[in-house]
């Protein structure tokens, strides 16, 4: 499928390089050529494109790619224990894959530490006020050959993201979702005060029961005043995309991307699409709001906000 993900690739790197730099990895000099020769072609902004040669088992960099955490006068890069969703891959590239960024091109503004702690970036999502909301539920699956409490577990969390609380769901993966429930497929910070969810109208849908239970379990949550948050319901897409017999794509409007001034979201040829994307417009009216195909990505399991990572400014250098 090389040639329709590049298409997808190609359009998040275009909108991005108009606001920002877009780092891309590659993992010979052929592919590098190929890369750079779509940009051109596409109209992309090459002065906005950092390449560095990094071999990888797979392209989901937001799951094991390193957390930046800043700090009072330099960033903390952290290297968190990647095992492939479970020992479900291979993974051995992709677990060295943030050692390798930071020996390669990492700024001296940053201390790397590397943390024993399993969990992805897609089950991470901050806010500005140092809180951190996660579906527990896919933590645990990971730890299922040890025996911990969910308290040991939100400290040990607190701890290693250096975040002051923990907000947690527990709820299963969405049908075909092969992280085991990912929170950027479920829900996100569209600010301190607002969560935006995926939500299921459908009683006959396989996801029905599962948001939910989404859905009961964020009204609980408050925000750092003691608030209920105001949450926003983005639609599932409104047919399935089956990937073989009786497995489905974990398709969300949720697994968006934030980027300068502006928000990438999954499109899925769908009626609902324009429905998701009018609903962001409403929540975020100073952003841009940008639909990408995630089609191609989601037939790998995947989409926009898992294939990428937010790196701060000056936190990578040009020097490979």
């Amino acid at each position: 499928m090389l040639d329709e993900i590049s298409t997808s690739y190609l359009e998040m790197t275009h909108a991005i390089s108009q606001v920002q730099d877009v780092i891309i990895i590659y993992f010979n000099q052929e592919h590098k050529l190929y890369i750079e020769q779509l940009c051109r072609e596409d109209g992309c902004n090459m002065q906005r494109i950092i390449m560095l040669e990094i071999e990888t088992n797979d392209t989901w960099v937001r799951d094991y790619g390193p957390q930046i955490l800043l700090g009072n006068k330099e960033y903390q890069y952290l290297d968190l224990e990647f095992n492939a969703w479970g020992e479900q891959y291979a993974c051995r590239l992709d677990n060295l894959f943030s050692e390798t960024l930071f020996k390669t091109a990492a700024s001296s503004q940053c201390q790397y530490h590397r943390t024993p702690l399993v969990i992805e970036g897609g089950n991470l999502e901050f806010d500005s006020n140092a809180t951190l909301l996660t579906n527990i539920a896919c933590v645990k699956r990971k730890m299922k050959k040890e025996s911990i409490s969910d308290d040991v577990l939100i400290d040990s969390l607190k701890h290693e993201l250096s975040v002051k609380r923990v907000l947690t769901i527990d709820v299963p993966a969405l049908s075909g979702d092969d992280t085991g429930g990912h929170i950027d497929t479920l829900a996100r910070f569209i600010d301190d005060n607002t969560i935006a969810y995926t939500a299921c109208y459908d009683t006959d849908h396989p996801n029905h029961s599962c948001l939910l239970l989404l859905k009961t379990q964020l009204r609980a949550l408050t925000t750092k005043h003691g608030k209920p948050y105001q949450l926003i319901p983005l639609p599932l897409p409104k047919k399935l995309i089956e990937l073989d017999k009786n497995t489905f794509a974990p398709a969300s409007y949720t697994n968006f991307v934030f980027i300068n001034s502006g928000i990438l979201v999954p499109m899925h040829d769908d009626e609902h699409d324009q429905l998701a994307l009018d609903i962001l417009t409403r929540a975020c009216p100073n952003r841009k709001i940008i639909g990408i195909n995630a089609i191609p990505l989601l037939k790998q399991y995947g989409s926009l906000h898992c294939a990428t990572l937010h790196i701060p400014e000056n936190v990578i250098t040009q020097r490979a």
